[in-house]
């Protein structure tokens, strides 16, 4: 089988996860090259992938022209996400892995979309907690009926929207087996996160109408209930690791409900049960089970590169759907009323820049 030329540009820690994943996915990917403009980074990542100096680089541009890769990862600042694309298509790349949030505008997340369907790249977007054991254990509750007829999916965590919101309305997607939204309603407060480099609200709340009649409950920040102890407050620095893993994605059935946490917790409450929780836990992510999930996010996605009707569970479409959910909140909240889906483009505003003018900052509190 013909190896994949890939790239990888931005060796932050996602950038190196990613790398990871190739690096475990050889079968299907050789990596080609490693860039990043801070020589540091570049330096101690070949280092610890025991990387050949000639695949070391500082320019992006510079290394798509001399390699022309098959396959381009990146894991930039959601404000380049679009420049970065339009380099891939202009250097003929057959395929893209990269970061959410996948823009900063529902705008931009269209165009991205649009450049990837017309030049024919077969993109994805990071939503990889779904690949965790945690969530593989939801996974199997749901398709086997376990849980009877869906009806309700709640999804909470504590950091912002923009950093893990858009992951859980994936999730809530995927739980629900890939229909929809037709509808949203949203609640929005708080600026201090408006001004990150991932902005968002420092608290939403959304109701999301599925196309199947299943609703769902989304909430993001620091007013969304926490499900570990930890010390955080409003901050643009890194937050303790507890602080990334309080969330849960909680599905609700006909015959019961089941519960998972990119932390490693699981449980159900169902008939299967007994009457009592059932509950686990793999407790190991940042030790091994994002590193775990990031491997099987790759490697179905050198499968799909191979094989057009092994569609990616994270393509871009489903992602941009799923931004379209986000933004659909937010004008909710501007607009106050209920927001019907497609959002239909070119807006008339973009919600972001409102809502800096508009919210006032709160206090952090726990509760």
């Amino acid at each position: 089988m013909e190896k994949l030329r890939t790239v990888v540009i931005g060796l932050g820690e996602r950038g190196k996860i990613h790398l990871y994943g190739l690096l475990q996915n050889k079968e299907y990917f050789e990596v080609a090259g490693v860039c990043d403009l801070n020589e540091k980074r570049v330096c101690e990542t070949a280092e610890t992938y025991m990387l050949k100096k000639e695949l070391l680089y500082y320019d992006a541009e510079k290394m798509l022209n001399e390699l022309r890769p098959d396959v381009m990862v990146f894991a930039t600042l959601p404000h380049i996400r679009l420049s970065m694309a339009e380099l891939a298509v202009k250097y003929h790349v057959k395929g893209m892995m990269f970061e959410k949030p996948m823009a900063t505008s529902l705008q931009e997340a269209k165009k991205i979309t649009d450049l990837c369907k017309e030049h024919q790249i077969k993109a994805v977007v990071c939503q990889q907690h779904k690949y965790l054991r945690s969530f593989e254990q939801l996974r199997r509750r749901i398709d086997s009926g376990e849980l009877g007829e869906i009806y309700q999916i709640q999804a909470s965590c504590q950091p912002q929207a923009s950093q893990l919101g858009t992951h859980y309305i994936d999730y809530m997607l995927w739980a629900n087996g890939g229909v929809k939204a037709k509808a949203v309603t949203g609640h929005v407060h708080g600026n201090f996160y408006l001004d990150d480099s991932h902005p968002s609200p420092d608290y939403i709340l959304g109701h999301i109408a599925f196309e199947n009649g299943v609703r769902g409950i989304l909430e993001c920040g620091y007013f969304a209930k926490q499900h570990d102890a930890h010390e955080t407050g409003f901050s643009h620095v890194i937050m303790e690791d507890k602080y990334w893993t309080d969330d849960r994605l909680t599905v609700y059935g006909t015959k019961g409900y089941a519960y998972a946490e990119c932390s490693g917790r699981y449980g159900a409450f169902t008939s299967d049960t007994h009457s009592m929780v059932e509950a686990g836990d793999y407790d190991d992510f940042f030790k091994k089970e994002q590193f775990d999930a990031q491997t099987g996010y790759t490697r179905e996605f050198g499968v799909w590169m191979l094989n057009d009707k092994k569609v990616h569970p994270c393509n871009v479409e489903m992602a941009y759907h799923g931004y379209e959910i986000l933004e659909g909140i937010y004008m909710s909240a501007i607009e106050r009323t209920r927001i019907d889906l497609p959002v239909p483009l070119p807006l008339k505003y973009d919600a972001v820049s409102i809502l800096k003018e508009k919210l006032n900052a709160v206090d952090y509190m726990k509760f």
